[in-house]
């Protein structure tokens, strides 16, 4: 997965003709994460959905920041760090962000507050609490929260 990210990271990728590639190597970075405890290997696919946000396939793109919008909310700290670090550089460096920021300019102003301004050490369920339905309606998604017992 650091080999991918480097890869990502240095537009080697970006070719047109392997986005259906980078679309599979999403689905198997996301099998490879699900449910891992490994934090290793939970920072390094941070980074491989965080170069996938530069793919010029947008359907590719949407479906890395869902993924990084699920792991701002994982249960480790510091994956929930890197997560927003990671949705935050991505987003400044695009072109334009008006097919995974459905609400504009100030949609966009507002994400880039809420990801900045977060502290994203506290505790996962304050966080949740606070941010995740704001955080996914600014991208077009509607937030799952945990059953209610």
């Amino acid at each position: 997965m650091k080999t991918t990210e480097m890869l990502l990271a240095a537009d080697y990728l970006s070719d047109d003709a392997i986005q259906a590639d980078i679309g599979e190597i999403h689905s198997l970075v996301v099998t490879e994460c699900n449910k891992s405890k490994n934090i290793v290997k939970l920072t390094s696919g941070v980074g491989v959905f965080a170069g996938m946000m530069g793919s010029s396939d947008n359907g590719v793109c949407k479906k890395a920041i869902k993924t990084i919008l699920f792991l701002l909310y994982h249960n480790f700290p510091s994956v929930r760090q890197l997560a927003a670090e990671k949705l935050y550089t991505g987003l400044l460096t695009m072109e334009s962000t008006d097919h995974v920021i459905p609400g504009g300019e100030d949609a966009y102003d507002e994400v880039n507050e809420l990801l900045s301004e977060t502290n994203w050490a506290q505790n996962s369920k304050k966080l949740a609490d606070e941010t995740k339905v704001k955080m996914y309606a600014y991208f077009g998604h509607e937030a799952k929260m945990p059953a209610t017992k």
